[in-house]
């Protein structure tokens, strides 16, 4: 592949950065998922060297220089010019901070999150609280620093790093119609459901849920030789590297559901990883896709394709072959009501696919006037258990179930919830297209998962390095609409 005469000279950086990435990753899996208590502050140290390590490259003249010059090269590629704005974000922060600052503010996050992952098991908010006060003091000093004349709050820099272009008034334009949306749809499908039988749910233990766990991700094609299966306190996946992409999750005993979604939304972020083309890595533009963008390939999986009509008989089989063979006598009716039952839940992860949006606006309404000021660390509690009231009828009893259950808090990951709504909303829009193409429906009831895969690799991956409104475009035709993700739900849970 020829480059332009910028981007060779910009390469060595690129080298170290990315050599830099791996080694965190790696170091960070571990302190998920491996890592005993009594270690978490060493290990996060080792994780703290390593990004500062990385910050040195981000402020370093030369490097800044260098993407300075390929961001202006007439012949830098397309791939090259969005690899140049990518990189801009940190040359920016580490001009405005001092690198003292940054690694001061790096271990505060750090620290804050080892702290959750002692205190959040038995949700002790008050022992928590002055470590996640000095993070969030530190977020607001690199949102501050952050902030552009286009961007009228701190809040709007908070969301540039992780959709660039997005602010807080577009997500109230998408977010307060899809919120009217689903607070008429709840009542209605709760009461469409009365007529369900609902199949009692069986406790599993752990190795019997990861059987039924590894078919699902070996169903939906992800390659378990470039991949590993470990469990976290709060799931994720992470592209480790070209020929690494890991998922984890979190299993509950009482509900084998719980991490049947967590697994195949996990599944369906490293599909995307592992499915790249390699013109992308060979333009270190493979970590450039954007948070929603991201969030739309396991949110397409979870729901849309995993919860449908047509993936209920698969799913049943799956689970009565692994988790319990007398699930093979319930019918594939009162199986897919069962993975699609309308529950409001305190968790996040947990909950149907309804009322998830719900959640993901309640923190969105919270970490937004956080992060401006409106309210403290202090507040969020009584505000969280106020709005789970207001939107879902429930009382939060516990800070563990409630303020403290998401990792993305506790280490400055604000700016990031959006991401999973408009996941969403792109996801509807790109089955859509693919319905249109393939009879994606069929496919999915004949259990042809491949021919899926192989199209979002032909038609969608291979785009996810560009800038979220081309890629949508690219990828369907059409601009972003939240009218696809509205009329699936009103035909799924309405009257």
């Amino acid at each position: 592949m020829e480059h332009s005469k910028s981007f060779t000279a910009l390469e060595p950086f690129l080298v170290e950065n990315r050599r830099l990435t791996y080694e965190e990753n790696v170091l960070y899996y571990d302190l998920t998922t491996a890592c005993p208590l009594k270690s978490l502050s060493d290990e996060g140290g080792l994780v703290n060297l390593l990004d500062e390590e990385r910050a040195k490259i981000y402020a370093d003249p030369r490097f800044a220089e260098a993407v300075e010059k390929l961001h202006k090269d007439p012949k830098a590629t397309p791939m090259e010019k969005r690899l140049a704005e990518s990189l801009s974000y940190n040359i920016r922060l580490l001009k405005k901070m001092p690198i003292e600052d940054y690694v001061k503010a790096k271990k505060a996050f750090t620290q804050s999150n080892e702290m959750w992952r002692r205190y959040k098991p038995v949700g002790d908010f008050k022992s928590w609280l002055p470590y996640w006060k000095e993070c969030i003091k530190w977020a607001r000093v690199i949102d501050n620093d952050m902030m552009t004349k286009k961007m009228k709050t701190p809040y709007d820099a908070a969301l540039d790093m992780y959709e660039p272009g997005e602010t807080s008034d577009y997500l109230d334009s998408v977010f307060n119609p899809l919120k009217e949306v689903l607070l008429k749809l709840l009542p209605a499908a709760k009461e469409k459901q009365r007529f369900y039988k609902k199949v009692a749910l069986q406790p599993y233990d752990v190795d019997t849920q990861k059987k039924f766990s590894l078919a699902l991700l070996k169903e939906i094609h992800y390659d378990m030789e470039g991949g590993c299966l470990r469990e976290s306190l709060h799931p994720f996946s992470t592209d480790i590297h070209q020929h690494d992409a890991r998922v984890t999750t979190k299993y509950v005993i009482e509900d084998w559901r719980s991490s049947a979604f967590s697994v195949i939304h996990e599944g369906g972020h490293a599909l995307e990883f592992q499915n790249k083309p390699q013109e992308m890595y060979d333009n270190y533009v493979e970590s450039v896709t954007t948070a929603a963008i991201c969030e739309t390939h396991s949110r397409l999986y979870e729901n849309i394709i995993a919860r449908s009509h047509e993936f209920a008989p698969l799913f049943k089989k799956i689970a009565s072959e692994t988790l319990d063979s007398r699930l093979a006598d319930v019918s594939d009716e009162h199986f897919y009501h069962l993975i699609n039952w309308v529950e409001p839940g305190f968790i996040r992860c947990d909950s149907d696919e309804l009322t998830y949006s719900l959640h993901i606006i309640i923190r969105y309404e919270i970490e937004r006037d956080l992060i401006n000021g409106v309210i403290e660390c202090e507040d969020v509690p009584d505000l969280w258990n106020k709005k789970y009231r207001q939107y879902l009828g429930l009382t939060v009893t516990n800070d563990g179930l409630g303020c403290m259950q998401d990792i993305h808090w506790s280490d400055n990951e604000i700016g990031y919830f959006p991401s999973y709504a408009l996941g969403n909303l792109y996801g509807a829009m790109i089955f859509e297209k693919m319905q249109k193409e393939i009879n994606t429906k069929s496919l999915i009831a004949k259990g042809e998962m491949g021919k899926i895969l192989d199209w979002l690799k032909d038609n969608d991956y291979r785009y996810d390095w560009m800038d979220p409104a081309d890629w949508i475009k690219k990828v369907t035709g059409k601009a972003l609409t939240s009218q696809p993700f509205i009329d699936y739900l009103a035909e799924k849970y309405g009257k």
